[in-house]
């Protein structure tokens, strides 16, 4: 059973998670990292591009600018979520999405990273996490981004929506024929019981910055 965040008298921040917890927060978080990775047609050696864009070598940034020059906008509604057009004008979108979005589509991906090796480094068993303040910083936004993905999956557009989600699904679970087998209701129910574990950990973060 998870523990709340608190603050260590190192100032460090940790809290605990059994092996269960671990697992699928590291899950969920590789999979919105695929997610991403898919949607925007990043393949997993793009660093190298930017790291020719910053070349002292004319023909290096010739090459990675025109391989950067197309951004491809986002087709599923999370990922376009997580990446929203900067303007209403098409054309100044497009501009913003082949100026910014590798670059924020690299540091999301990057935070998503980190958590997955800082869940990796706790060992697979019941015990505490351990971060830092720089840390946490990348743990909340990576923690974020994975709940918009969620929300996205659950068809919540603000945040009271989710209590209607879950007042309705406890509904359909008293309904006459509602069975715990079917496929889509336990579907459901394990994204809501994802959801309500991250927005606790987020929620439970901010606590012990503050």
């Amino acid at each position: 059973m998870a523990h709340a965040f608190r603050r260590r008298p190192d100032s460090t921040l940790a809290c605990r998670l059994d092996g269960e917890e671990k697992a699928i927060l590291a899950q969920v978080a590789q999979e919105t990292a695929e997610l991403i990775r898919t949607d925007l047609g990043i393949e997993t050696g793009n660093g190298s591009l930017r790291r020719a864009a910053r070349s002292e070598d004319p023909l290096q940034r010739l090459e990675a600018e025109f391989a950067t020059r197309e951004a491809r906008e986002p087709s599923d509604s999370a990922v376009r979520r997580l990446f929203p057009a900067a303007s209403e004008d098409p054309e100044l979108a497009a501009e913003y999405r082949r100026l910014g979005q590798q670059d924020l589509a690299e540091a999301k991906l990057a935070d998503l990273r980190t958590v997955m090796s800082i869940l990796d480094g706790s060992g697979p068993g019941h015990g505490e996490v351990v971060i830092d303040e720089e840390q946490a910083v990348v743990v909340l936004r990576a923690l974020n981004d994975v709940r918009i993905v969620l929300a996205d999956r659950l068809g919540l557009e603000r945040d009271g929506d989710f209590d209607t989600v879950r007042m309705l699904q406890q509904i359909g679970e008293r309904v006459e024929g509602a069975s715990p087998e079917d496929d889509e209701h336990v579907g459901s129910e394990v994204v809501i019981a994802v959801y309500e574990l991250l927005s606790w950990l987020q929620e439970s973060l901010l606590r012990a910055l503050d």
